[in-house]
């Protein structure tokens, strides 16, 4: 037999269980270089960062690369739910992807997708979706843009003025039933939303400031019909958030936002429609930005379609 010179593989991949939130952590923060003082401004403490982390190792499927015992590469996969065209489908959501730098261009975070890649397709997961760090890399690996999302900057002067709603704006806590509900009704008319679970809505919430607000639109039948997660700081209305299921939530909505404008000078968010937001405006000469949001990969094309 003729000799090979393919090198053998030097680490071992496995699961990771509660006993690797340590290791997860501090990987996690020196990919992404999160810093104490940068947590500690949050409101987070370090017992606290850890409790986190276990629903997540609990709850989704991370498989980690090791070098003997230290963690080196890691490849999360939330199991979600998605509204593709009035259907809808399980999907994974590819997170934590992180490497010690020292170890990359050795093919690790390769076989971390496939592992990962073939999990998905055994348990009905149709549909992969990533935040993409690097789009061309991505492309590599068979992924492509599905949909993009619009950053706006408006203008206290641009806020509408004109809209009326018979209901009512009422802010509430961040566990609030109606605003939870509200979401996966959202989910249900829109294509492309995802529906959220607990472990979702822990990812949600997870570096949000404790003085963001929501309000929840009611009708005068005392119906929620829309909602809004938003942040005051600096004279600026930053929305995280901002959904409704008609016409006459959306412009309660406005007419709420409105009613802030002598305590702000501007409103920044984003929005994932195809429709501009400029269209929505009287003035609309606002800043609009378009950038790539989120990429995705079909992993069995017989149960996609």
């Amino acid at each position: 037999m003729a000799p090979t010179n393919k090198k053998e593989f030097p680490y071992s991949i496995r699961d990771l269980t509660t006993k690797d939130v340590d290791q997860y952590n501090q990987l996690l923060r020196y990919a992404f270089q999160v810093t104490e003082q940068e947590l500690m401004e949050y409101g987070w403490e370090s017992e606290e960062i850890k409790q986190s982390k276990f629903p997540i190792i609990e709850r989704a499927n991370i498989l980690g690369c090791y070098d003997e015992d230290k963690l080196i590469s890691q490849f999360a996969v939330y199991p979600l739910k998605m509204n593709i065209l009035n259907q809808t489908y399980e999907i994974g959501f590819i997170t934590s992807v992180s490497t010690y730098p020292e170890y990359t261009g050795e093919g690790i975070m390769s076989r971390l997708m496939k592992k990962s890649l073939l999990r998905m397709k055994e348990k009905g997961q149709s549909l992969a979706l990533l935040y993409p760090y690097s789009i061309p890399l991505y492309r590599k690996f068979g992924w492509e843009i599905i949909s993009s999302k619009i950053s706006y900057q408006i203008m206290d002067r641009q806020i509408p003025a004109n809209r009326t709603a018979e209901g009512k704006v009422q802010r509430v806590d961040w566990e609030n039933e109606d605003f939870m509900k509200l979401h996966t009704q959202f989910a249900k008319q829109t294509h492309g939303c995802l529906y959220r679970n607990s472990l979702a809505w822990d990812e949600y919430w997870r570096w949000t400031e404790d003085s963001t607000q929501v309000a929840i639109y009611y009708s005068k039948g005392n119906q929620p019909l829309g909602y809004l997660v938003y942040l005051l700081k600096e004279d600026i209305m930053y929305i995280k958030e901002m959904i409704f299921l008609n016409r006459e939530a959306k412009d309660g909505l406005w007419g709420y936002i409105h009613a802030h404008d002598s305590m702000i000078d501007e409103v920044r968010g984003s929005t994932y429609s195809n429709e501009p937001m400029a269209f929505d405006l009287d003035d609309s000469a606002i800043k609009e930005v378009v950038r790539p949001y989120i990429m995705g990969r079909i992993i069995d094309v017989p149960v996609f379609f």
